[in-house]
């Protein structure tokens, strides 16, 4: 054929084994020092009777490879069915086709599958759980397009009346790790419904591993929430809607000029008490406003949903502000906390409840680089673990990239076409097999060399902890990988010999 390059000879070969995603042989690495892969399949429990069946290894290892794949459809599988080299990696005998993943998902009882699921998720961050860390609950919404069960019409602020399930999901600050999500009806997309999942969750952990405090937005400022954790000895962190009473109290707090106290960052913060009608008991609020000298003063933009919430703020006369603009004109946020005083103060309060913010980040990859917006079958169960399994594997993922950046999460989009393309062809010579990956990368001499160094340490790792347990082993992993948070510390449940091994 003649292209523009001159003229080539094309020829099909179907019968040679190559994979796309070369560089996942060093994923498996990371898997297997951990021994993670092993005891996620070892507690299973989708079983196959007779010797036709798919196998639990084949099933699971096909869809955790469409989901590195970043697929987000049981369709897009049939695109890893012809990898020739990372099923075996796996001790898969093969992949299996998109029906028999879908199948075997449905096989999975519910609550077996995800006390399994949530077993796996907690298991592989649970030894850093020690150390004091924050929790980040919110909710997301999931469109769909057919009728799933569990496909109602609620809170849909992108889509207004498409039915959709709602993701109540906890997430472990800063470090964007996830500790599982429940899957529910659109139309209990209300904070509290997703409360026992998440106690369900940290009642499978010690005492001594449970967070600081939770936070998440005004959807959890409630009664019923706060007092659930209040009864639980979980404080707590959450923001108030602007209601009549919470109304009141900011016009009555913008008289206190003197009282404002600088938090940096341009912000100040005013501490109060307050009790709303349906309150129980007087609790602790923080409003949070920007610096008088650095707050917005301009024309507003296009209201929100057919509301002027310009007009509703403090101090506000005429048209517009610019009619009449005044010393500050901001929005004040009112937070509600039962954190105590002396620890955390009103100055750094402002500063924890912003790093909330980072919880949509953890939405916005899941959803649109790992599949939480897809994956749907019929059956809402299915649905809950395959997002609680996407949630497993992305958090195996994030954990193998802190070998490469401790400082810093790195998302997928970026991350795949450096830490997972590349042609990988097999080699046999001598009885050695051999796994030759070509990088296309622009930097593909730097990522060999970086990969080349984390597999010489995976290597040593493993060669040191053969004769020590699973958790053992992930304990030891994590303390290299989150080095950086912790300080120089040791995770305990170490061995006692660990850092003379080390040493040497």
């Amino acid at each position: 054929m003649d292209t523009p390059g001159g003229r080539f000879h094309a020829e099909w070969d179907d019968q040679a084994p190559v994979t796309r995603e070369g560089q996942l042989i060093f994923f498996f690495q990371f898997l297997h020092t951990g021994g993670r892969w092993e005891e996620f399949l070892r507690g299973c429990p989708l079983l196959y009777t007779g010797n036709r069946g798919s196998g639990a290894r084949n099933v699971m290892g096909t869809a955790m490879l469409s989901i590195l794949c970043g697929h987000w459809r049981y369709a897009h599988i049939n695109a890893v069915r012809g990898d020739g080299i990372n099923p075996g990696l796996l001790g898969m005998k093969g992949t299996v086709s998109e029906d028999a993943v879908r199948l075997g998902i449905g096989r999975i009882a519910e609550k077996p599958g995800l006390d399994w699921l949530s077993g796996q998720i907690l298991g592989s961050i649970a030894p850093a759980l020690g150390l004091p860390w924050i929790l980040d609950i919110d909710v997301t919404v999931k469109p769909l397009y057919g009728h799933q069960q569990g496909a109602e019409i609620g809170y849909n602020p992108q889509k207004p009346g498409r039915p959709s399930h709602v993701y109540h999901s906890y997430f472990v600050a800063n470090l964007r790790i996830s500790l599982g999500v429940e899957v529910r009806p659109g139309n209990e997309h209300a904070a509290a419904k997703g409360l026992p999942g998440l106690w369900q969750t940290l009642e499978k952990l010690p005492r001594h591993q449970w967070p600081t405090f939770s936070r998440g937005d005004c959807g959890y400022g409630s009664e019923t929430i706060m007092l659930e954790h209040e009864e639980r000895g979980l404080p707590y962190l959450f923001k108030l809607r602007h209601t009549a009473k919470v109304k009141d109290l900011v016009l009555r707090m913008m008289r206190h000029g003197a009282a404002w106290q600088d938090c940096g960052d341009g912000w100040q913060a005013l501490e109060t008490q307050l009790k709303l009608g349906r309150w129980s008991k007087q609790r602790r609020v923080i409003l949070v406003r920007e610096t008088p000298a650095t707050a917005p003063v301009g024309e507003p933009g296009n209201s929100r949903r057919g509301k002027d919430r310009q007009s509703r703020l403090p101090h506000a006369r005429g048209e517009g502000w610019d009619a009449c603009a005044t010393p500050w004109s901001g929005k004040i946020a009112v937070l509600v906390t039962s954190l105590d005083e002396q620890a955390f103060p009103a100055t750094v309060i402002p500063k924890q409840y912003r790093d909330r913010a980072d919880a949509e980040n953890c939405f916005d990859e899941l959803k649109n680089q790992w599949g939480w917006n897809g994956y749907t079958s019929r059956r809402l169960a299915s649905s809950r673990l395959m997002a609680n399994l996407i949630a497993l594997v992305y958090n195996w993922w994030s954990l193998y990239l802190r070998f490469y950046d401790a400082e810093h999460h790195r998302e997928a989009i970026r991350t795949r076409p450096m830490l997972m393309s590349g042609v990988g062809r097999p080699v046999r010579s001598g009885g050695q097999r051999t796994v030759k990956v070509s990088v296309l990368h622009e930097k593909g001499d730097l990522i060999a060399q970086a990969v080349t160094r984390i597999s010489n340490e995976l290597h040593h790792i493993c060669a040191i902890t053969e004769r020590w347990t699973v958790e053992q082993r992930w304990t030891l992993l994590l303390t290299r990988l989150l080095r950086r948070w912790l300080g120089g510390k040791w995770l305990p449940g170490l061995p006692d010999e660990v850092e003379l091994l080390l040493s040497g």
